[in-house]
């Protein structure tokens, strides 16, 4: 009896756990590849997908690029310049 009643108890959690899940965004495949940002633009991110940068051992600028969802669920790739690790006064 205390095995089914874990089973029925596994089992109703598992459900709950599926039915709170939020629904994925839509996400355009027509979204150009990558977009150079200049710091006139006017960012709309929601939610940031990935952010990749070079790896650098010197004190610089080191190119970044970033993945995004936007308001609408609309994915955005940006590329970005930023100011390496290796700054320690940056």
């Amino acid at each position: 009896m205390r095995y089914l009643l874990i089973a029925v108890l596994g089992l109703f959690s598992t459900f709950a756990v599926a039915q709170g899940q939020a629904p994925a965004p839509n996400v355009n495949a027509t979204a150009p590849a990558s977009v150079a940002y200049d710091y006139s633009q006017d960012l709309d991110i929601a939610k940031v997908v990935r952010v990749s940068t070079d790896s650098s051992t010197e004190c610089g600028p080191v190119k970044g690029h970033m993945v995004y969802l936007d308001s609408q669920g609309v994915r955005h790739e940006l590329d970005y310049v930023r100011l390496g690790d290796a700054c320690e006064r940056g």
